[in-house]
């Protein structure tokens, strides 16, 4: 009697997962991580290695005798593309979903170029990924995102063309996603480190300034993906108005906004960790500054690489879509 559909799905998902977690394991190891029969191991083996989601290579053992074949991902299972915007340049990851070494890129751009370049970069990669079919595309971007992706205001990359992006996705049939690059540099944290659960983590960039939030081990986006919006906030100011937005006040100004507002949120949301990544030149001044201002739990950490963090971000971020994807299929679709 043939076993029913939902039960080999999963199964196959938990197979699926313990290689993305370990890498390689040999049949009886997992069965007795699943607790599954050593036959229906072999018989969902066989069907990912016909799926080309898996391939069998030799084993290692310890002991005399028969070594026992290794199972891994295939090599060709799929790629997957991180992408962090700004104005003058787009930096990229390339990704296996086997787990191989990211190939990295940055190439040069004008405002006007932005989509063109990413758009170009996206085809080429399609033609020729080098870890198996292109599957999922993450762009990290200095604009408030919500839960379903839509990119929202304000945007400090205007020239880029979303809808086209999004054209392009649905004409190569690949999973797109827009973050926001805050947000991107918190996941890349948290994932660092998974102890702290309750953290805000602050960047400036030439593009402006941004606030992730993570809140028991979530992200936190907002009614309209906009939370962390701190460069917007108002502060008094000497102009008709009375005030004006953070990230236009003059650089001491902005120090001391920055560290008053910083201080309120730790204060206000009772979090455990805040983490800073400036220019290298403000690091110190804002470190000194919050001094004294901060509840007396909090641990103050810096993160020197925000270019680097948020195209972590983005790669955690697609590897994770495309694995989802992945588990979630049959598994049909996914034959390299």
């Amino acid at each position: 009697m043939s076993q029913p559909q939902h039960l080999r799905q999963l199964n196959r998902r938990q197979i699926l997962t313990l290689l993305f977690e370990h890498g390689r394991l040999t049949r009886p190891h997992l069965a007795e991580l699943t607790g599954l029969s050593k036959v229906t191991v072999n018989a969902v083996v066989q069907d990912l290695v016909e799926q080309a989601a898996v391939q069998l290579s030799a084993g290692t053992s310890s002991t005399p005798g028969r070594v026992p074949c290794a199972v891994e991902l295939h090599p060709l299972l799929a790629t997957v593309l991180a992408i962090d915007l700004q104005s003058s340049h787009l930096r990229a990851q390339v990704h296996g979903l086997a787990l191989q070494e990211p190939q990295h890129l940055r190439l040069e751009t004008g405002p006007d170029d932005l989509t063109t370049l990413t758009a170009g970069l996206i085809r080429e990669l399609h033609a020729a990924p080098p870890f198996g079919p292109l599957r999922s595309v993450v762009i990290g971007l200095p604009a408030p995102v919500d839960d379903l992706g839509q990119v929202g205001e304000p945007n400090a990359l205007p020239w880029l063309d979303v809808p086209r992006l999004r054209v392009l996705a649905r004409e190569l049939t690949f999973d797109l996603r827009f973050e926001n690059d805050a947000n991107l540099v918190t996941l890349a944290l948290h994932a660092r480190a998974p102890e702290y659960t309750h953290f805000a983590a602050l960047i400036e960039r030439p593009s402006g300034t941004g606030l992730g939030l993570m809140l028991g081990g979530q992200l936190y986006r907002g009614v309209h993906g906009r939370a962390g919006e701190l460069g917007r906030s108002p502060w008094p100011g000497h102009n008709a108005a009375g005030w004006e937005v953070l990230e236009q006040l003059p650089d001491t100004e902005r120090l001391d906004a920055t560290a008053f507002m910083l201080a309120a949120l730790m204060h206000t949301l009772d979090l455990e960790h805040l983490v800073l990544s400036l220019r290298p030149g403000r690091m110190p001044l804002l470190e000194r500054r919050l001094r004294g201002l901060l509840p007396p739990a909090v641990t103050l950490g810096t993160e020197p690489h925000v270019s680097r963090a948020a195209l972590h971000g983005a790669g955690l971020c697609a590897q994770k879509r495309a694995r989802d994807r992945l588990l979630g299929s049959p598994g049909e679709e996914h034959v390299a």
